[in-house]
């Protein structure tokens, strides 16, 4: 009696199953096997290949891509329905001709091109597809190499770009009438600062006189609203500089190197009010930048007022201004003994008409930071704060080198 447990017998039966396998799959692969019964826990089950090849039949027929067989010279082979709409001809009339009649004369030799370079690892690009009735619309290829029945060919899906690139049309469209609506908004935001300034002087220039020449005849009430004339004059002058100076696009002059070191000790000497406070520039050595000479002017300058002003009544300001190396370029310190900014207003005092509430009151446009950004980040540069409230700030600006 034979042992079932003979490890030779086992092997016999799997090479027989094997040997069963490999014939079911031959005669699949022949077209000759329509269903497949399996034997399992649940009892006998059929299967059938047609009902397993319908799901990926109605996958293709209806998804938005058109979809193509093609065999080796171009010939269509199968089309899904949407082909049929995109091309919009009837699929009797589209199934064996050439791909090529679907395309405008001009496209064709890259079609060719395309197939050839297809047939290694696949190809892909934009192009135009012809209608029946003559109209054109931009579409995508992606072209694979394929075999069925041991015959070589080409998938094709063709996605119809017409929505998309209207859309990127109207995108462009509009980011440029922004464009020229802010350019419009800047000339304009110019022209009035510039134009109030004339009057603006003459009021502060007229109560001046007042002050000075008829100060004796003139009581102390009449004398306090002369003062506040000519401090509310300062402040609108100034807002106005600083107007001026966000329109006039800051930071896009004519770029070149810079030494920073020098750029700051020439503008401390440069201004009576820089030169008299107590201003430390620490030389160094850091890699000269690359910047404007208006923006970087500007920035100095507004870091070094600021510095200057945000300090309490009853300390004597110092601010410390150094350079040093930075990853890719130089940054630009400047260190005071101020009022420090609170770690939830050290984000926000870069925007625009930002002032943060301090312990004392202190008159400013609230552009002043928003400026210097600007410029900076024109200039391919960054800015930031360290800062503890009560305690001083330092701000920095980083630009490139060479």
């Amino acid at each position: 009696m034979e042992n079932p447990l003979d490890p030779a017998i086992e092997i016999e039966n799997l090479r027989a199953r094997l040997a069963e396998a490999e014939e079911t799959l031959d005669a699949i692969r022949r077209g000759e096997v329509d269903a497949l019964v399996t034997a399992g826990p649940e009892g006998e089950q059929i299967f059938t290949l047609q009902g397993a090849e319908t799901p990926y039949r109605i996958l293709v027929e209806e998804m938005n891509q058109a979809a193509l067989m093609l065999a080796q010279d171009a010939t269509i082979l199968y089309a899904n329905s949407r082909f049929a709409l995109f091309s919009k001809a009837p699929l009797e009339q589209v199934i064996g001709s050439s791909w090529q009649r679907f395309f405008p004369q001009q496209d064709r030799p890259r079609l060719g091109v395309s197939l050839e370079t297809g047939q290694t690892g696949g190809a892909s690009g934009q192009t135009n597809l012809l209608a029946s009735d003559g109209s054109i619309s931009p579409v995508h290829l992606s072209i694979r190499p394929t075999r069925h029945n041991g015959v070589a060919g080409f998938s094709v899906i063709i996605t119809d770009l017409t929505e998309r690139l209207q859309t990127e049309a109207i995108l462009r469209n509009a980011s440029a009438e922004l464009l020229r609506k802010n350019e419009q908004l800047n000339a304009f935001s110019y022209s009035i600062s510039h134009d109030m300034r004339a009057p603006l002087r003459a009021m502060k220039g007229f109560a001046r006189i007042l002050l000075d020449d008829h100060s004796g005849s003139l009581g102390p009430e009449p004398r306090s609203y002369l003062d506040l004339i000519i401090a509310s004059a300062d402040k609108l002058e100034r807002l106005i500089r600083d107007v001026l100076a966000d329109s006039q696009d800051i930071g896009s002059g004519d770029i070149a190197m810079f030494d920073l070191d020098q750029v700051v000790r020439e503008m401390v000497q440069s201004y009576p009010n820089l030169r008299e406070a107590n201003i430390e520039v620490v030389p160094s050595s850091a890699p000269p930048v690359r910047g404007s000479a208006v923006a970087l002017g500007q920035c100095i300058s507004n870091l070094l007022a600021n510095a200057l002003k945000f300090v309490p009544a009853d300390r004597v300001p110092c601010v410390k201004i150094w350079t040093e190396a930075a990853r890719g370029g130089t940054r630009l310190c400047v260190q005071d003994n101020g009022i420090g900014i609170r770690l939830i207003d050290q984000e926000r005092i870069f925007d625009n008409f930002t002032r943060v509430r301090g312990p004392e009151d202190f008159e400013g446009t609230g552009l002043g930071l928003n400026i210097v950004k600007k410029a900076v980040e024109k200039m391919g540069g960054r800015v930031g704060v360290e800062s503890e409230f009560g305690c001083g700030s330092r701000f920095w600006i980083e630009l490139q080198g060479a």
